[in-house]
């Protein structure tokens, strides 16, 4: 399972919807004057400093699971088996969960701040399979329908979105859909969270059927959530699935212990 290097800038495109949104938010800023999701300063609402702070995935990365390696070949996770992502072609995230930016996914997930998608979507450019396989499909995963409800949106579509207008690919909302509700992740096992997702997911045969797709998420822990979306795909035809993420949850060393421990190594 191979991992892509990052985008070239010479990958992505100015897309006409994304700078008449920016022009829109620019107005709504004027009103209402926004302070940034990383740091409260007013003025922006990802200001320069933030971004600075921004730790990037840099390779060498994990052939299975995308996670940054000392050396190029698989992590130790993923030589013993426990977390090895099955469905996926690759994994691969822009930033480390942590730090302004960790603020700011909260921010945009828990604090209905949708207008800081377009901001946040923009450091995945450099995240994505590069090139995009021909003729991909961009696939957000699904939020179940009583988050949405509460939430009153699905955070993973809107960074598809800008991700797709940008990369100038096929944006399909309704790609993969939730069949069965499922509990939160936050503070399960790698193991509880496959357990959680497994089956939850179908993807929708006439969009993903013979094509390729990437799939969205904002944060990626262990990878369940995506390779059980990824499985739902491939089972409706997709010809591979890579998973792109905003974050990926950094692994202490402790825990990486621990998970051996389970594995039996």
């Amino acid at each position: 399972m191979a991992v892509a290097a990052a985008a070239k800038p010479g990958a992505v495109r100015r897309p006409w919807r994304y700078w008449t949104r920016q022009w829109l938010w620019a107005a709504v800023d004027l009103v209402f004057p926004p302070r940034c999701a990383g740091c409260g300063r007013s003025g922006q609402r990802w200001c320069a400093a933030c971004r600075l702070q921004v730790i990037p995935l840099t390779p060498p990365f994990c052939h299975r699971c995308g996670y940054p390696v000392p050396q190029a070949g698989l992590c130790a996770l993923c030589q013993a088996g426990s977390h090895a992502p099955q469905s996926l072609a690759g994994i691969c995230s822009a930033a480390f969960f942590e730090g302004p930016l960790q603020k700011a996914v909260h921010q945009f997930k828990y604090q209905r701040d949708a207008i800081l998608a377009d901001s946040l979507a923009r450091l995945m450019l450099a995240a994505g399979p590069d090139p995009a396989p021909a003729g991909s499909l961009v696939v957000p995963v699904p939020l179940a329908p009583d988050r949405l409800a509460a939430r009153g949106y699905n955070q993973s579509e809107l960074l598809a979105r800008t991700y797709a207008e940008w990369r100038g690919l096929r944006l399909a909302p309704r790609g993969a859909l939730r069949v069965r509700p499922t509990a939160p992740q936050v503070g399960l096992s790698a193991r509880e969270r496959r357990q959680n997702v497994a089956g939850a997911f179908a993807g929708e045969q006439q969009l993903v059927a013979g094509r390729p797709v990437i799939l969205i998420d904002d944060v990626c822990t262990t990878g369940a959530t995506l390779d059980s979306c990824a499985e739902a795909l491939r089972a409706a035809g997709a010809t591979q699935v890579w998973g792109v993420t905003l974050a990926r949850a950094r692994l202490p060393e402790a825990r990486i212990g621990s998970l051996l421990k389970l594995a039996g190594t």
